[in-house]
């Protein structure tokens, strides 16, 4: 709350929020091991959190006259991969949540999220190996990881009038990754 409090008197108003926690155990949770506060952790920082500061700043956004909510998503929320079911269906409340959301604070704020694919960051630099690498770019028709600047456009894009008719959407920002069966 003291963020939204802090926002709104350094600003007077709040049109635009990003919701960009994101955190797992990509990869690492074996669901034969994996405890019931590990598996709650992904849905703690990735959804309860975007839900309650959507829910704080619904209001002046509301008294605004306008706002857009972005949510943060992933390719693992419609992928299917081991080792990742806690990640990837708090990615895939993401989604639901988004769709509700616009219903929900509709017409006045749009709500839609952003689900990148493989970036090339320092988190996937600590599992990325040539061959995971190779294995990526094959399945991808512009032949390349993305970098967060492919993400921060398509935030862009969501934040701007030029959206304005736009709610309710998940855009993939991947290069071009269909979904794996």
């Amino acid at each position: 709350m003291a963020l939204v409090y802090l926002t709104m008197a350094e600003f007077s108003s709040i049109h635009i929020l990003v919701n960009n926690a994101g955190g797992g155990g990509v990869g690492k949770e074996s669901s034969f091991d994996i405890t019931l506060e590990q598996f709650e952790r992904p849905f703690q920082i990735n959804v309860f959190s975007a839900w309650r500061l959507a829910q704080l700043c619904a209001p002046y956004m509301q008294e605004a006259g306008c706002g857009s909510i972005i949510n943060m998503s992933s390719m693992s929320s419609v992928n299917k991969s081991p080792a990742i079911s806690a990640y990837a269906a708090s990615k895939a409340a993401i989604n639901h949540m988004t769709a509700n959301l616009a219903h929900d604070y509709g017409p006045v704020i749009r709500s839609n999220a952003v689900g990148p694919g493989a970036l090339s960051t320092g988190a996937l630099a600590t599992v990325l190996t040539p061959e995971i690498e190779e294995c990526m770019l094959a399945r991808t028709p512009i032949k390349r990881l993305g970098e967060p600047e492919d993400i921060a456009g398509a935030v862009l894009y969501f934040a701007a009038p030029i959206s304005q008719w736009v709610s309710g959407q998940v855009l993939f920002v991947n290069g071009g990754v269909q979904t794996l069966d």
